[in-house]
């Protein structure tokens, strides 16, 4: 039986497939290893010619090619190249424009005047408050920020924000990010990762960033994780609730674990997340003394997600 099997013409032909299939993947390897070393080469010169945005664009190619490659010997050291930019084109970006603000001091308003828009419920680390009124570069939990000013949280540091006019949302920015409370319910990414939740409706929160706008909406508890790309592109994925994203005409619904990218032109498709791999152990939930409110709901629902995969395998 087995003689007559291996002799049959489809096995024959699945045989000499293989075949030619297998030695196309060994060649190929080594093109797709040269071109990310040629992706890490380009974005090293550049990280350190200070052209940050190019950097980052040529080693995220790198990054994307290794895509399935977990254990690929560039992986660890492009990963932290990737880091080690962000932080420095943040603080490259604080250091212009705090020089900036030192010429126009004189028409910055006295801190007594500041409003109470939103309150810091937690922080560590460097944190710079500027715009509108004077620069601060300390500042404490309970104290408030008021609306248009500017945050950059340098590397290893972080700080979590509370709309205080109505307790709409709570707002969390770490490691290298920066952003502007335009209002209540609108905000400006610059750069860098954000969590934002909120235990109540809101009808609306708009995300703003250099090509991309992204409205925000949820009848329900929520929390969203969202990461400024270096295309300026907003990467939105929902850890708790049914959160509604509307970009342009384009109106999604998005789950715990499901991820949508916001571009210029409109909404991208929706890709699923790993919760626990991906955000149970971020830097948004972890460096912080105390964990978000919402941290014990995402523990449940990345154990969810885990059962329903291991039953979509069997």
């Amino acid at each position: 039986m087995f003689f007559r099997t291996f002799r049959h013409p489809l096995f024959i032909l699945s045989f000499l497939g293989l075949s030619f299939f297998f030695p196309l993947i060994g060649l190929a390897n080594p093109e797709r290893d040269a071109l990310i070393e040629d992706h890490y080469q380009r974005g090293y010169d550049l990280s350190e010619s200070k052209e940050f945005s190019r950097a980052l664009l040529e080693l995220n190619l790198a990054m994307r090619h290794m895509r399935h490659l977990p254990r690929h010997p560039r992986r660890i050291e492009i990963e932290k190249l990737i880091l080690r930019t962000k932080e420095r084109m943040v603080l490259e970006r604080y250091l212009q424009s705090n020089e900036s603000s030192i010429k126009k001091d004189d028409h910055l308003l006295p801190l007594k005047f500041e409003p109470d828009h939103f309150r810091v419920r937690q922080i560590y680390g460097k944190v710079y408050i500027r715009k509108i009124w004077k620069d601060r570069e300390t500042i404490t939990t309970k104290e408030y920020i008021g609306e248009g000013r500017q945050v950059s949280t340098l590397p290893h540091a972080g700080i979590e924000l509370e709309e205080s006019r109505t307790q709409g949302f709570i707002l969390r920015a770490v490691d290298a990010a920066g952003l502007s409370l335009l209002s209540s319910n609108s905000l400006e990414l610059h750069s860098g990762c954000f969590s934002i939740c909120s235990n109540k409706y809101i009808p609306e929160l708009m995300l703003k960033s250099s090509s991309a706008n992204l409205s925000v909406s949820s009848r329900q508890p929520f929390a969203l994780f969202v990461e400024v790309g270096t295309d300026g592109h907003l990467h939105a994925t929902s850890l708790l609730g049914e959160i509604k994203l509307q970009n342009g005409d384009d109106l999604v619904q998005i789950l715990p674990g499901e991820r949508c990218e916001s571009t210029q032109y409109g909404l991208n498709q929706i890709d699923d997340m790993d919760l626990g791999s991906h955000f149970l152990r971020s830097k948004l939930l972890g460096k912080f003394q105390n964990p978000p409110i919402f941290y014990g709901q995402l523990v449940q629902q990345a154990r969810i997600q885990i059962r329903r995969s291991r039953v979509s395998l069997e």
